[in-house]
């Protein structure tokens, strides 16, 4: 395990505090949690990402409608 130092605005603080509160949970619980989380939520963007440049263009040379297509009408 390493050690990671962040500064947060009062704002961030007063929003931690109150995280801790309403869990029981420390200030390194909550942000281990939370940054779990958001990483979880990252890798999948990124793996959708990948996937649509990957199929996309075959997608759309089959005749399938992808979701640029229907945004791009919208605009």
């Amino acid at each position: 395990m390493s050690t990671l130092t962040v500064r947060l605005t009062e704002r961030e603080e007063r929003d931690l505090q109150w995280a801790c509160e309403q869990t029981g949970k420390t200030k390194s619980e909550v942000v281990r949690e939370l940054l779990a989380e958001s990483l979880r939520g990252y890798r999948l963007r990124q793996a959708l990402q990948a996937a649509h440049a990957e199929l996309g263009p075959a997608a759309r040379q089959a005749g399938w409608l992808t979701e640029d297509d229907i945004l791009r009408d919208v605009s």
